[in-house]
């Protein structure tokens, strides 16, 4: 009997893999029957208080010889049948291999829709238990993600002897979200695949009601309990999947966290996978895990774009599917849900020609589900606090005309500046304001992922244009409320009332009094600049003459690494390092781009612009050395001299129409904060970068325009039109010849026509010599005056 006992343990194993209809547990039923009857009948004999050993020796041979009997023949049976399980695992295995080679042979890779990622089999395979996380952004599919995760893991669990057991729990920020509902879930499935452990719930259940008087199936902590002696007690692998960890709150976040880390300290066998929102308090929470982010990449992109217009658009033309491919495949971003909604919406509106799909696909409206989901996901994050829900509203809208992607830092301190409460003169006095964490804290949803590591990087974006577009059409806090989300028309009214806001940010940023007080470059920094612009700068670095001795010391890689540090360490400067903050960056390099399109009726006070760009000053010379190296470079990308530059100047390149006449109309140009050739001066720079339009405000303002009319004006424009590569037909120089109209009265009253057509012949400009001609053919007085000397 004991011979035979061990066929027992192979059906558990065995009956795993095969269906009920291969009858091992038919076999295995006598099986047991006889060695209860071989039990009950031995205890009988030997518990018999009148026994003696003679007789207990004649009663074993009268009764027990038949029980073992039976036995061994059932037992035969049983190893018959697992003979046979065995065969047909066997044959199984033949035959996967066989289709396994017939599939090489035909080229078809079964494997492609099967998880190789190293970082997954790693921790999949591990003797231990261990913990993986993925990181994506929202919308990015994560729960797509997981779900496939999931069947992955159903599908290896299929070759895995004994099998696992497998639970998972999909957070929703509502009661799917909280502690006791993730417990609840994850002990039914365990109840499910371990029958034995209804028994112990029972048992357990009944126990801590009476000892409590409450319903601990009510209680996370006593849920958590019971879910922890389960896991310790369990003899096979248990894999605990939890997607949307960030939908959480914190508190159930922590307390789950911290319940499967103590769980994974006290038993080898579980591995835990989790999915979230690159958060930063989710990443403090999982230390140690493995992870993996998901980061958009064009090639997965065009996959999902292109499996979704193949389910969604089968049936429209081949050429309109190709067209929706390639346009969302380059404007997808990552955003799965995107794609998804955007595809629907096509599919809905049932375009079938390229002429209306083109026009769909150039200005392609935000889903109204998509925006419903961003207003429902900004309510959950500022709840009824006005603040947070001004805050975050204003953070949004930095992000969303930003210029480039904003640092950590930089984020922090715009939005601090952006109080209009807040009385700031200095640089130590806002840093006292900046709150980053608070910041991100409630924006991290709608952001890309960041790396906390790195609070200067530049790398805080929004996760996808569709948020930026939704953001141009309405405030955020007004989200939920607003009917008109999907109208074009607010983004081409609210997007340069932004542009406003963030310029009066930087310009307030920039008025602030360190900047007039300061250089931005020490002496040690100018004269560091000078060298590194001297012709072989570094040619006899002292490293040259190290000896060969010394040079053998390093291998060439580290001498090469530290050769790079040391390279980017004098090519490189911090403006914060000289006090300058943490924004001054951004504002000096980018606030005259806002000033070229922001609302005018939102526009800074003209004094404000004045002072920033106030002639010779140590503020105008700071954000300018700035804004000619926007990456921080001692050698400038670009030469532009603060020497020649004032409010004027500055306007006219930079600003609207309406801030140069407003300009010229609250300012007199011979003030001390203009240069004292200031008009003189602006006209160059408008005739070199062709601002045609600013040289007629010149011109008829009242007062520079009499500066402007002049005989010498136009010699400069003839000389540079001489001079100049640029096509001689332009509009930008008919615009400028065209002002030549304005003088004709001063050049009949001064005497100048002779002159002037003859400084227009030397010059070989023709079109001032054409419309000194025009006007001489219906006007004696200036036919007269250009015959003069004739």
């Amino acid at each position: 009997m004991l011979e035979h006992v061990a066929i027992i343990d192979e059906c558990d194993i065995l009956g795993q893999k095969l269906e009920a209809g291969n009858k091992i547990y038919k076999a295995l039923v006598p099986v047991y029957k006889d060695l209860l009857d071989f039990y009950i009948a031995a205890q009988k004999i030997l518990t018999n208080k009148a026994f003696v050993f003679a007789l207990v020796c004649e009663q074993l041979r009268q009764h027990l010889p038949t029980i073992v009997s039976g036995f061994l023949e059932h037992a035969v049976s049983l190893k018959s049948r697992i003979a046979n399980a065995t065969l047909e695992l066997v044959a199984d295995i033949k035959k996967l291999l066989q289709d396994n080679k017939i599939q090489k042979l035909l080229g078809v890779n079964k494997d492609k829709q099967r998880i190789v990622d190293p970082k997954f089999l790693a921790w999949y395979n591990a003797a231990t238990s261990e913990r993986m996380v993925i990181f994506g952004n929202m919308g990015c599919g994560k729960t797509i993600i997981t779900a496939h995760v999931i069947e992955e893991l159903i599908h290896l669990n299929n070759y895995r002897l004994p099998r696992a057991l497998i639970c998972y729990h999909y957070c929703v920020d509502n009661e799917k979200g909280k502690l006791l509902y993730i417990y609840s879930s994850l002990i039914l499935q365990l109840l499910d695949q371990q029958e034995g452990l209804k028994v112990e719930f029972d048992k357990w259940y009944d126990n801590a009601k009476e000892s409590k008087l409450l319903n601990p199936a009510q209680s996370s902590v006593d849920l958590g309990n019971f879910l922890s002696t389960c896991v310790e007690t369990l003899s096979r692998e248990l894999f605990i999947v939890i997607d949307g960890l960030d939908e959480c709150d914190s508190g159930s976040q922590k307390e789950l966290v911290t319940l499967l880390d103590s769980l994974s300290k006290k038993t080898s066998r579980l591995k835990v996978f989790f999915s979230s929102r690159p958060q930063e308090g989710i990443k403090n929470l999982l230390q140690g895990s493995t992870e993996i982010r998901w980061v958009p990449t064009r090639e997965r992109d065009a996959i999902i774009v292109g499996h979704t217009v193949k389910r969604c658009l089968g049936e429209f033309p081949i050429a309109i599917q190709s067209l929706v491919t390639e346009r969302l495949s380059e404007s997808a971003q990552g955003s799965a849900i995107w794609v998804k909604l955007t595809v629907e919406l096509i599919q809905k509106r049932k375009i079938q020609a390229i002429g209306p799909m083109k026009t769909f696909l150039a200005d392609i409206p935000a889903p109204a589900a998509l925006s419903q989901l961003y207003a429902k996901l900004f309510a959950h994050l500022v709840g009824d606090d006005p603040d947070n829900k001004q805050l975050a509203s204003n953070a949004l809208e930095v992000l969303a005309v930003a210029r480039r992607p904003l640092s950590i830092l930089e984020l922090g301190w715009a939005i601090a500046l952006n109080d209009p409460c807040t009385e700031i003169l200095t640089v130590k006095a806002l840093e006292d304001y900046v709150d980053e964490k608070r910041a991100l804290s409630l924006l991290q949803p709608f952001l890309s992922q960041i790396d906390f590591q790195d609070i200067k990087k530049y790398q805080v974006k929004l996760v996808h244009h569709s948020l930026k577009e939704l953001i141009l059409r309405e405030v955020p806090s007004n989200w939920a409320q607003s009917y008109n989300i999907g109208d074009n028309r607010r983004v081409r009214k609210r997007q340069p009332e932004l542009e406003a806001a963030i310029l009066h940010v930087c310009v307030r940023y920039l008025l602030l009094d360190d900047f007039n007080q300061n250089d931005l470059f020490s002496e040690e920094g100018v004269t560091a600049q000078r060298l590194q612009e001297l012709p072989g700068f570094g040619l006899f670095d002292d490293d040259d003459d190290k000896d060969d001795d010394d040079q053998q010391l390093d291998s060439p890689k580290k001498s090469s690494d530290l050769e790079k540090k040391q390279e980017a360490k004098q090519l490189y400067y911090d403006p914060s390092e000289r006090g300058f903050g943490e924004f001054f960056v951004y504002a000096s390099c980018f606030w005259v781009d806002h000033f070229k399109v922001s609302a005018p009726e939102f526009l800074p006070d003209t004094s404000d612009i004045v002072t920033l760009c106030r002639a010779k000053s140590r503020r105008l010379q700071s954000w300018i050395e700035q804004y000619c190296r926007p990456d921080c470079t001692i050698i400038p990308e670009f030469e532009l001299d603060s020497d020649f530059l004032d409010p004027l100047v500055i306007v006219s390149l930079y600003g609207s129409e309406i801030a140069l006449k407003k300009l010229l109309q609250d300012h007199d140009v011979g003030s001390k904060e203009f240069l004292i050739e200031s008009v003189k001066e602006t006209i160059r720079q408008i005739i070199r970068r062709g601002e045609i339009s600013r040289l007629r405000i010149l011109f008829r303002d009242t007062q520079v325009g009499p500066m402007v009319r002049s005989f010498g004006f136009f010699c400069q424009i003839m000389e540079l039109w001489a001079h100049s590569d640029r096509g001689r037909k332009s509009s930008e120089w008919v615009g400028l010849f065209d002002l030549v109209v304005d003088i004709f009265d001063l050049l009949i009253q001064k005497e100048w026509g002779n002159e002037f057509l003859c400084t227009a012949v030397s010059y070989g400009c023709l079109p001032i010599a054409e419309r000194l001609f025009e006007e001489a053919a219906h006007n004696p007085a200036m036919r007269n005056e250009l015959l003069r000397d004739l």
